[in-house]
């Protein structure tokens, strides 16, 4: 399969070999390895990195981001959040992973928002001084559009990043766009964009299987997969059957098959052009 890896969250309840043996069996590029999974279950770094070595399996690394707030105007949890982030980067460079997605800040209260951006941005700085110090890339991510969220865009993520934009690489999530042409303008416009995560959404219901929701993702993956940059399936799922996650993979191995059947009845045709 093209580069698409999934997150560690659709197997909240596994053990590394499990997740591992998926990767394997299905061919994947690898994991993005939730941060916060990470730590609640004690996983052991060096288990990992076998895993990893073995499998040839390749590593994102998602920050810590429930309950934390980077643009919090409560000083104590701005800078408890800035620190979660860091130790998600120390994880990445202990799993070998290539870089770390970290969500945005959102407003303390939503008509703050100029007082909301210059506090993210002072946390932007530490983030950006440790991604230099420890080597790891951080990929900011575009977030939905829900109240108290202000880094929504292309131009929202441009302003509150300010002089610091070109220290970071950008993230596109399909399931916090509104629709299939905001999706393409991210991918045309938004520069530095290092991956995409896929998932779909049925209204204001957000990361749902990518076969159910308002986006025909058979039609939307070719364009997706056209920007040769790794995708990486999201969700969540803390049964042991990891179904959302067979959904997933279930689809994408079917949508592979009909760019295959596509591409040798288009060769078939085209030789039978040539015979005439």
């Amino acid at each position: 399969m093209k580069q698409v890896f999934f997150s560690s969250t659709l197997m909240w309840s596994a053990p590394l070999q499990d997740m591992a043996q998926v990767v394997r069996d299905h061919q994947l590029a690898g994991i993005e390895v939730w941060a916060q999974h990470f730590f609640y279950h004690q996983y052991d770094r060096n288990v990992y990195r076998e895993y990893a070595r073995k499998f040839q399996m390749k590593t994102f690394v998602h920050s810590c981001s429930w309950d934390l707030n980077l643009a919090s105007l409560n000083e104590g949890i701005r800078q408890a959040s800035v620190q979660e982030v860091i130790a998600s980067l120390h994880l990445a460079r202990d799993l070998e992973a290539s870089e770390v997605t970290v969500h945005p800040g959102h407003m303390t209260m939503p008509f703050w928002p100029r007082t909301s951006v210059a506090l993210f941005h002072q946390s932007l700085e530490q983030i950006a001084e440790a991604s230099h110090v420890l080597g790891i890339p951080v990929s900011l991510e575009i977030m939905e559009k829900i109240p108290k969220e202000f880094v929504t865009s292309v131009e929202a993520m441009e302003n509150a990043a300010g002089d610091l934009f070109d220290a970071f690489y950008y993230t596109l999530d399909t399931a916090h766009c509104d629709s299939t042409a905001e999706i393409r303008r991210i991918l045309n416009e938004m520069p530095r964009l290092s991956k995409i995560h896929i998932s779909n959404r049925q209204g204001p219901v957000y990361h749902t299987p990518l076969r159910e929701g308002d986006y025909d993702f058979m039609k939307l993956l070719p364009v997706l997969y056209s920007r040769q940059l790794p995708l990486v399936v999201e969700g969540f799922d803390a049964g042991t059957g990891y179904t959302i996650l067979h959904k997933n993979l279930d689809f994408l191995h079917e949508e592979e098959q009909h760019e295959y059947m596509d591409k040798k009845n288009l060769r078939s045709l085209t030789d039978r052009c040539y015979a005439v």
